[in-house]
């Protein structure tokens, strides 16, 4: 009778594994079409200040700046694919989006010209018939009740992923949708600017420049060069009214080269202290000691070569940061190729077990 039992038991786990294989394999296979690049998409921004304010007559601009594939992957276009080396399926918190965002937005707005333009009616900016891919919103200040109303740009998909990870498809053309940020100050407030210069040269301090200057520009043009050195602390500080894209570039005498410059942005939370940190990194350009024959450029490797690592879901993002409107990114698959491997496993080790017990009988 045990044995009876044992074997039934064996036989039963072996069908939870096959129905559990089966049905993992079924919702991978249904949890996600492809996208239709023949079709095009729709993209409605809500602008809104609190939870009652919405604003007509806001002047909003989409910019193209990737594109997307069959099997839902995002890729930059050619123009801002150079400007990260950030991978866009790999992104997965909001500081990379950021990143992100920060690269690509004087390019896009400085340089181009928008892809589509829509004026907000009852709180909402309509973009109909639009090509899929990435988008950048950036939306012009409004001027009401002598208050500034400043929208924060942001990063937006076309399409977008519903809750039920299912492309939003209303039968003509994807949805996607998005609801700006939105700062209120008075309309004379000005907002804390500064600019600091890092140095990350340890140990090669004795090239480091003794001034350098900066070149900072408001929305493209020529604001005010600055010279930074030890005696302003490296750094520069203004102020301005808020919505402006700043750049920055510098220039050192002599030799530069050897110097890798990266800009990051920083502010508090009521968007009035903006901080920009300018990192310069060094890079030695000393050739290192020859080594044994056939030792390859730069040393033997630490670990030998081996295949790529990668996340167990590839470009997975579960919630996407609000900043971005919207609701998720692709994701690119899950990994169910191990279930087969461990049902064959399984039902080897029962069919095992069942002809030892027919010997011991």
């Amino acid at each position: 009778m045990n044995k009876v039992k044992s074997i039934f038991s064996r036989i039963l786990i072996a069908v939870m594994v096959f129905m559990a294989a089966v049905g993992a394999y079924s919702v991978d296979a249904h949890a996600r079409s492809a996208v239709d690049l023949t079709k095009t998409g729709s993209l409605s921004v809500t602008y809104k200040f609190g939870d009652d304010k919405l604003f007509d007559g806001v002047q909003s601009h989409i910019y193209k700046i990737g594109s997307v594939t069959e099997i839902g992957e995002f890729t930059l276009d050619s123009d801002y694919a150079g400007l990260t080396s950030i991978s866009i399926n790999s992104i997965k918190d909001q500081g990379q989006w950021k990143q992100v965002l920060e690269a690509v937005m004087p390019t896009a707005v400085l340089q181009h010209k928008p892809a589509y333009t829509s004026v907000s009616q009852n709180g909402k900016a309509s973009f109909s018939g639009i090509g899929l891919g990435l988008y950048l919103v950036y939306t012009e200040d409004l001027l009401y009740d002598d208050c500034r109303y400043v929208f924060s740009p942001f990063l937006v998909t076309v399409p977008q992923l519903g809750d039920d990870d299912e492309w939003i498809y209303d039968g003509a053309q994807y949805i996607a949708e998005a609801t700006a940020k939105c700062e209120k100050y008075d309309i004379d407030r000005e907002v804390q600017f500064e600019l600091h210069k890092r140095w990350n040269d340890s140990g090669n301090e004795n090239v480091r420049p003794t001034s350098i200057s900066v070149l900072i520009k408001r929305n493209g043009e020529e604001y005010k060069r600055v010279t930074l050195n030890s005696g302003n602390g490296w750094s520069y500080s203004w102020k301005d009214k808020p919505g402006y894209i700043w750049e920055f570039e510098e220039t050192i005498e002599g030799n530069n080269s050897s110097y890798t410059v990266s800009i990051t942005k920083n502010e508090d939370s009521d968007g009035l202290m903006v901080v920009y940190t300018m990192t310069n990194t060094y890079n030695d350009t000393t050739p290192p000691p020859p080594g044994p024959p056939g030792t390859p450029p730069g040393g033997p490797p630490s670990t030998p070569p081996g295949p790529p690592q990668f996340p167990d879901v590839l470009g997975a993002i579960r919630e996407l940061p609000a900043v971005l409107g919207a609701r998720r990114l692709p994701q690119t698959g899950q990994l169910w190729w191990p279930l087969p491997i461990l049902l064959i496993v399984g039902i080897f080790f029962i069919v095992k077990g069942i002809r030892k017990n027919h010997k011991k009988a």
